[in-house]
């Protein structure tokens, strides 16, 4: 009978843990409303929170340093802002004119391939484009671009708190470790590489935006300013991200010019994917997340699924949390095991080895 029981325990903790997790994260997906605008004012302050440790080290005091750097970027980003949610509002209004243009150009493209002895059916062209809801999918990424700033004033309040108390969260983070018996270590070490990741993902994905401003003004493509901010956004969004910051540029620079313009605008966000994204990025970031790369696409869409697209864009770093967290306990190491790539799996198993002969001993 014990050993009956002894075989069944582990079952029973795996229901238990696939219950609680249901709960935890239904949860969070319920409240996601309140949860989505403190991470996003969390990441801006892990952002911002090199200029202001700069700025206390020249010795200026802490209320100025605050004051200062809030205000410089705040009135930038609410003056762009504006520009971005007229366009935003502006694309949403001509909407339907821009899909039936879409609609006649697909009819002229399937004409124009008829005279050259191709043979389309429309029907199926509009059938594969309704299926995959493309136009939907523009608008409602230009809807939450321009969405992401109506609460612009109460996330910066929020990061100007949490600002203001950053001195203090390393020690709190330090004492919360001491009394649970864990690597202090482990802790900063996993603080610092999220605020690596997002240093990093800033400037690269600020690279991007800018990048591309320059090629759609060039090129004088319409909402030139949205399509930027989207591309800075997206980039967060690992492996489909940038793909998806391309798809509304090109698609409206083939309705509105010709399919050469087009045709340049999609070359150039590829070039501006592969060194950024390829070359520019890997290299900077040196020995990596420590996460697999089916698990990074697969967080994606799970965090997406909880969050919205704000998930989608802080998938990576709440998807290291999770499995630090995860390998911080042996009952659920197997998990951080999982999600880990291989040098990571090297590492939780040499810890479970050591703890393990602890326990022996």
């Amino acid at each position: 009978m014990k050993n009956t029981q002894a075989e069944l325990w582990p079952i029973n903790q795996l229901l238990i843990f696939m219950a609680a997790s249901s709960v935890i994260f239904m949860s969070l997906k319920f409240a996601s409303g309140l949860i989505v605008p403190f991470f996003i004012a969390a990441s801006i302050a892990i952002v911002l929170s090199p200029i202001l440790d700069h700025l206390e080290k020249r010795h200026i005091p802490k209320i100025f340093s605050l004051i200062v750097i809030i205000l410089l970027s705040l009135i930038p980003l609410a003056i762009l802002s504006g520009y971005i949610a007229g366009e935003a509002k502006d694309l949403a209004n001509n909407f339907q004119s821009i899909s039936q243009k879409f609609t006649d150009n697909i009819q002229k493209f399937a004409q124009f391939m008829h005279g050259i002895g191709i043979d389309i059916d429309v029907s199926t062209l509009d059938e594969f484009f309704a299926n995959n809801n493309i136009g939907a999918i523009i608008k409602k990424l230009a809807s939450q671009a321009g969405s992401q700033f109506s609460n612009i004033f109460l996330i910066f309040f929020t990061v100007a708190f949490m600002l203001m108390e950053s001195g203090y969260f390393y020690n709190k983070m330090i004492k919360v470790a001491k009394e649970n018996g864990k690597d202090i270590a482990e802790w900063m070490d996993i603080i610092e590489k999220i605020k690596s990741y997002f240093l990093l993902k800033a400037k690269t994905s600020l690279l991007t935006a800018l990048w591309v401003l320059g090629v759609l003004w060039f090129y004088d493509v319409q909402y030139f300013y949205l399509w930027a901010a989207l591309a800075f956004f997206l980039n967060f969004i690992p492996v489909i991200g940038s793909i998806l910051a391309a798809v509304p540029p090109v698609i409206l620079t083939f309705l509105d010019q010709s399919v050469v313009t087009a045709l340049w605008v999609g070359l150039w966000y590829l070039v501006i994917n592969i060194i950024v994204g390829n070359i520019l990025e890997p290299k900077i970031m040196g020995q990596g997340l420590k996460l697999s790369s089916l698990v990074i696409f697969l967080s994606m869409t799970f965090w997406g699924w909880v969050f919205g697209p704000t998930g989608m864009i802080l998938s990576v770093p709440l998807t290291m949390i999770t499995q630090f967290l995860f390998s911080q306990y042996k009952e659920t190491r197997w998990i951080a095991f999982v999600l880990s790539d291989y040098q990571e799996k090297e590492r939780i198993i040499h810890v479970a080895e050591t703890e393990d002969t602890a326990d022996d001993k």
